[in-house]
Order: C-alpha cells, then structure tokens, then sequence
C-alpha cells in the first residue's frame, strides 16, 4: 500500500463509515418507507399525516441510523477491516497460512484504529493517531515479507531440487579434479566447480533467511498483539508519563527489524525475491 494512499488513514474511515451507514439494509427500509409513504398521502390513497410529516420522519429515522453507526464500535472494526483487505488483499497470497497471519495483523489494526476512534481525550486521541500512522508502515512491511516468503515456498521444491544437484555434482567434480592432469581441463572442472559452490552458499543463504523470515513474521505477529493490548491499557495520564511515546518507539523498533529482514533477502537473491 502506497505511503500517499495511508497519509490519511482515519478521513477515508471516516467517509468509509459514513458511505457504509447509508448502504446498510436498515437505511434502505427506512428511506424506501419515508417515500412511500409520502407519495402515497400526496396521491390521497392514506391521509392520517401530511407528505413533509413522512419525509421529516424519515430524515430523522435517517440520521438517527447514522450517528448510530458511526458511534458503533464493532460496525467500525468491521468497516476498518474491509477498507484494509481490500488495499492488502491477502487473497493474493497462496499460502493458506500466510493469508490467516496477515488477515491476522489487519484485524488488529482494525481494533486499534477502534481502540483510538473510541478515545475521549484529544490530547491522547492525537498520540496514539500518530502511534497508528507508523503501524501502518509496519503493516506493509508485514505484507511485504509475507509476500515474498510465499514466492518462496511455490518455488521451494525447485530450489530444494536445485540444491541438492548442485552438491551432488560439486562432490563428482571434486574428485574428477583430483584425477585430472590436463591444465585446460582441470581449469574448466574449477570453474564449474567454483559456480556450483556458490548456487550451494546462495541457495543454503536463501533458506536460512527465510526461516529468519518466517519467524520474524510470527513474532510481528505477536507483538502487534501485544501493541493492541497496551493501545487498549493507555489513557491520557501516559502521555505526561511517556508511557505512549514508548509504545510508538516499540513499534519504529518492529519497522526497523522488518527491514532489517527485507534487506537481508533482497541481498541473498534479489532477483528471485525484491519487488
């Protein structure tokens, strides 16, 4: 998800919210009665109410829906969750596991978007609105290596197969080296040789850094759970403590690992593994 697109996270919920409350089924009924009901005592067919009655009603019944929606927690989890998957989209991810971990992490950002939405004080609410900006890059950084650990895994069996060929006929020509007399030829053997060494080092990096990755997901996974927690526990006596200022810098701290991670695979094979 692109930095511009997440500048202003909290608008586009809010307009997200709004646009949802008027498309629930309950509006729907609501409005489609009000007219109704107006049309039907202008044409005289009833007559108990005057036609700016019903749409008054109606207008009413309107925004009353709405500002209960808005004021909504759970329907704004949900609508949060649904604006993140669909930026994500972590349906593209063929790894079964790494859909659920990621589907994970967007939950929990949803939550607490709905933990800071939920604050009273402003002075909080602005902390802890800057604490969710940076883990939104945390997000896309939890994405990007999911992304790139599942390119992994459909070409693992291939790379595995890679592997073991390339030891296998690294072990022939070592011996055919020692047998050889021939300069020119003893060079070629080194050659090939020196070239199937290093696929063997590039391959056995690429696996190390992958469970490196895989387990720095999962731990990703953990902490954003636990930054949800302490999200949930902050109130407005933190910030003078600099209980919140800490749990920004936990997160700048995640961000910083992951990239850690990113490099370190775009090092190994960037070719097969950046963007």
């Amino acid at each position: 998800m692109a930095n511009k697109s997440r500048e202003h996270l909290e608008n586009r919920v809010q307009k997200a919210i709004l646009q949802e409350s008027f498309l629930r089924w309950e509006s729907a009924v609501v409005i489609s009665l009000a007219l109704v009901l107006a049309v039907l005592t202008a044409t005289d067919i009833i007559n108990i109410l005057p036609v700016w009655t019903w749409l008054l009603g109606g207008m009413i019944a309107e925004s009353a829906l709405v500002y209960s929606s808005l004021t909504d927690q759970e329907f704004g989890r949900k609508v949060v969750a649904n604006l993140l998957r669909h930026e994500f989209q972590p349906e593209r991810l063929r790894d079964k596991q790494l859909q659920q971990q990621v589907n994970q992490a967007l939950d929990y950002r949803s939550r607490i978007n709905q933990a800071i939405r939920s604050q009273q004080d402003s002075l909080l609410k602005d902390e802890l609105s800057q604490t969710a900006g940076q883990i939104d890059d945390w997000l896309e950084n939890i994405y990007d290596l999911a992304q790139r650990i599942d390119r992994y895994q459909q070409d693992r069996s291939i790379l595995t197969r890679d592997y073991k060929r390339a030891k296998k006929r690294s072990a022939e020509l070592g011996q055919e080296l020692k047998r050889e007399n021939n300069p020119a030829v003893k060079a070629q053997i080194q050659k090939t040789l020196d070239g199937l060494q290093q696929q063997v080092a590039t391959l056995e990096s690429l696996e190390n850094t992958i469970q490196r990755a895989e387990l720095q997901l999962e731990n990703s996974l953990t902490n954003l759970g636990t930054i949800y927690s302490q999200t949930m526990l902050v109130d407005a006596k933190d910030i003078d403590s600099g209980r919140a200022r800490r749990l920004r810098q936990e997160i700048v701290e995640e961000v910083t690992e992951l990239n850690d991670v990113l490099l370190a695979m775009d090092e190994v094979n960037p070719s097969e593994l950046a963007h």
